[in-house]
């Protein structure tokens, strides 16, 4: 009984003598059709926010302008990232994109007493942010791709005793960033977004209420949503 159960069903596969089997597709879509779900291009828009982790400097130059040793500058901070990106062109599989980032990060440290009986060590407070346009080069699909990208924006830097607050206003300078990163679409509209970025800060000439800073490079990883 199986066997013949087997043999009907592959009699209904087999196409009858003489009947044209019907001509086989490429997989291609009809001209007009649209892509499959995985093959459509990078949406034209995307809006990102992230959860920011950049890594501070010790540097010595800094803490002499404050008065503390370098020991005693934060180097983790924490932080937010938000962006907006455009895509307004495709070259072959490369999608041009035009946006811009803000970040705003801050972190803290107070060195630890040297001996049981010492007062701990001043606490220093360090701000770091940024607005960043962007231009990158997306490589990949609608539901996941991957980009590298970079511009010229402006950042600030502050590093301060908290006892001893420097005055404002805080000084801006031009600083470059580039880096890469990816998206991966869970959703319709919700993706997973990740970025790796450095920012080459140019240095600031001290005043009489503030100390200078020299050329600096941050790195920032971030981590959070994507919406489109």
């Amino acid at each position: 009984m199986a066997v013949l159960i087997v043999f009907v069903g592959a009699l209904a596969v087999v196409p009858a003598s003489g009947q044209e089997r019907p001509p086989a597709t490429s997989g291609a879509p009809a001209s007009g059709q649209e892509p499959a779900p995985g093959e459509q291009p990078i949406g034209r828009f995307v809006v990102d926010a992230r959860v920011a982790l950049p890594k501070f400097a010790q540097d010595p130059t800094i803490a002499s302008g404050i008065g503390v040793t370098a020991a005693n500058l934060p180097t983790r901070a924490l932080g937010l990232m938000a962006g907006a990106h455009w895509y307004p062109a495709r070259l072959g599989p490369v999608t041009l994109g035009i946006g811009a980032e803000v970040l705003l990060s801050r972190a803290s440290r107070t060195l630890k007493p040297a001996t049981k009986d010492s007062d701990p060590g001043p606490t220093v407070k360090s701000r770091f942010s940024a607005l960043s346009p962007q231009v990158s080069f997306n490589f990949g699909k609608r539901d996941g791709y991957s980009y590298i990208s970079g511009g010229i924006g402006r950042s600030s830097f502050t590093a301060e005793r908290e006892e001893a607050p420097l005055a404002d206003p805080k000084p801006r300078s031009k600083t470059i960033n580039y880096g890469g990163g990816a998206r991966w679409f869970t959703n319709r509209h919700v993706a997973v977004s990740i970025d790796l970025r450095f920012y080459a800060v140019n240095p600031v000439t001290a005043t009489s209420t503030r100390p200078g800073l020299p050329r600096m490079r941050l790195m920032v990883f971030s981590v959070g949503a994507g919406l489109r």
